[in-house]
């Protein structure tokens, strides 16, 4: 199996190099990326909640009123 030859210790004069290094880039900064983009994609949510809070406080104080629309009826 893949993990027996990664783990097992072998000689590497008689047996060549079995592992040279890291698979594959920026091997063990997996845990730091995601606390990054869980902090960026919090900040983000946050933001754009106020925001539109911020948005929905300016138009409901431009409201007159939930019974406004029946003084636009137009006269028949």
């Amino acid at each position: 199996s893949w993990v027996k030859h990664l783990t097992t210790d072998t000689d590497s004069a008689t047996e060549g190099m079995q592992v040279a290094g890291e698979i594959y880039p920026m091997v063990g900064t997996e845990g730091w990326l995601l606390l990054i983009a869980v902090v960026i994609w919090l900040a983000w949510h946050i933001a754009t909640g106020n925001g539109e809070a911020e948005e929905h406080k300016k138009l409901s104080r431009k409201s007159p009123g939930a019974n406004a629309h029946k003084n636009n009826i137009s006269e028949w």
